[in-house]
C-alpha cells in the first residue's frame, strides 16, 4: 500500500520539488522495492526507478536521475500468468506537463490546451 501510495502522490498530483525527491528517497526504503537505475517512460525518456512486485505485476515509478522529479510509470508482467508471459507490457506513462489553473477551463501558463 505504501508503494502504491508513492505512484498515486506522484503521479496524480503537484508535488513540490523538495518533496518529491523526498518521497523518492523515503519510497527506496519500503520492504521489496528495489531502485533500478535505468527505466524509459512512454516519452522515451531515462531515468531512475523505484520498483515493487505485486501479484505478478512489476510497477516501475520512474524519476529524473538528478532533480528526481516523476516522469511516469511503467508496468509489466514479472512472471508468466494468464493475462500473459514474463515481461509482457501492462502499462506505460509519461508525464510531459504539469501546472495550476485558479478556474475549471483555464489553460497554466506555459502549458497546452
Amino acid at each position: 500500500m505504501a508503494f502504491n501510495w508513492v505512484g498515486d502522490t506522484v503521479g496524480e498530483a503537484i508535488v513540490p520539488p523538495k518533496v518529491e525527491a523526498a518521497i523518492w528517497m523515503a519510497a527506496a526504503e519500503i520492504p521489496g522495492a528495489e531502485v533500478v537505475h535505468d527505466s524509459v517512460d512512454a516519452a522515451g525518456r531515462h531515468g531512475e526507478a523505484l520498483a515493487f512486485e505485486s501479484l505478478g505485476e512489476r510497477t516501475e515509478y520512474i524519476f529524473d536521475k538528478t532533480t528526481h522529479t516523476y516522469l511516469g510509470e511503467r508496468s509489466y508482467l514479472g512472471k508468466d500468468t494468464n493475462a500473459g508471459k514474463t515481461g509482457q507490457l501492462t502499462g506505460i506513462s509519461a508525464a510531459l506537463d504539469r501546472g495550476v489553473a485558479d478556474e475549471i477551463g483555464q489553460v497554466p501558463s506555459g502549458g497546452k490546451a
